[in-house]
């Protein structure tokens, strides 16, 4: 009872109701500007009135037992827009698209990292495999990258530790003016929907993290306000096996009507 108390306190004071999900390592974090640990930034406003800057996730994964010989994650990011379809301004990185430079994958972490460290000190190989648009929709963008290192530098990850993951820079490019792509102001919301680990000379992945590595929350991120609704698993692979998930979710504009959830069956129906 006390626990649903604070719950229901927390959402009346407007705090995103998708993070009461109780969790815990192993699991993965998503937060802007820096590691959860470091205080990253929940949700991202941003004006839309400028050609120059930049915006900044930072992916980060916590393991609850010790794994040896790491040398590959794998990485899988869900985005979903609050409209019909995806809004120009995240129409990235593909040839053709509105804004094809305005999206970089960074297996290094920020000089201000502190408490998220490197889970390998020399990356060899890292980027965007994929930023594909309309795979659960028209409105959605499922974002494919993996970092690599040598078997010779096969690392170990320790539980209790936040191991930094990558960076992705969003460049402000092409936001107002001539040319420029529409729907910056949009909210959206992402997933770090999958991290798999591979350890050396294996073609499977030894485990896949699916969850967020504090509570649900911490799994996601916002952009102008976005809401998570509708929050689920589903299987990416085929449903026999079924040894890999993916999140699936809607987005929508935060009100402080939604963030009062007013039962607590209607706080359990956000992740069925």
């Amino acid at each position: 009872m006390r626990g649903r108390v604070a719950l229901l306190v927390c959402l009346f004071l407007g705090l995103p109701a998708a993070g009461f999900a109780a969790t815990s390592p192993p699991g993965v974090n998503l937060r802007w500007d820096r590691c959860y640990g470091d205080g990253g930034a929940w949700n991202k406003n941003f004006a839309c009135n400028t050609n120059v800057g930049t915006e900044e996730l930072v992916g980060s994964l916590e393991l609850a037992q010790k794994l040896d010989r790491v040398v590959t994650a794998e990485i899988t990011l869900d985005l979903r827009a609050e409209s019909a379809t995806l809004p120009a301004w995240w129409d990235m990185k593909n040839f053709g698209s509105c804004r094809p430079s305005a999206l970089d994958f960074s297996a290094f972490p920020s000089l201000s990292s502190t408490t998220c460290v490197e889970w390998a000190s020399a990356p060899t190989g890292g980027g965007i495999a994929a930023y594909s648009i309309g795979t659960q929709g028209p409105a959605h963008v499922r974002l494919s990258a993996a970092v690599a290192i040598h078997r010779e530098r096969a690392t170990t990850l320790f539980e209790a530790q936040e191991y930094f993951l990558f960076r992705l820079t969003i460049s402000h490019v092409r936001t107002v003016g001539t040319g420029a792509c529409g729907g910056c102001a949009v909210p959206v919301c992402m997933f770090l929907s999958r991290v798999s680990l591979f350890q050396a000379n294996s073609t499977a992945a030894t485990i896949n993290l699916e969850q967020g590595a504090n509570y649900l929350g911490s799994q996601y991120v916002t952009w102008q306000n976005g809401y998570p609704i509708d929050v689920h698993r589903l299987c990416d692979a085929p449903a026999s096996t079924c040894e890999r998930h993916y999140t699936a979710f809607g987005c929508v504009l935060a009100t402080p009507t939604r963030s009062r959830v007013s039962t607590w069956g209607q706080v359990k129906a956000l992740y069925r």
